[in-house]
């Protein structure tokens, strides 16, 4: 491996919204915030989370209305 070319690798926090931390060696030199983490992410929690959007819902909403209006007729 050729010396002087790498980055320095430096120990950093990582802290999750969650309030969890972790400590990683990273090139940053500074700590960082993450929104989730694998101990609140709900692949590994088992909890099933329905998140909508605000498109997605106008989408579905204009999508019902015009079966609404179908059946009127």
């Amino acid at each position: 491996m050729k010396t002087g070319i790498h980055p320095d690798n430096k120990k950093v926090v990582i802290e999750c919204s969650c309030g969890q931390k972790f400590e990683v060696h990273s090139t940053i030199p500074w700590d960082t915030r993450i929104e989730i983490c694998s101990n609140c992410h709900p692949f590994y929690t088992g909890e099933q989370r329905i998140l909508k959007t605000g498109a997605v819902d106008k989408f579905y909403a204009r999508q019902k209305k015009m079966e609404e209006l179908k059946k009127n007729k």
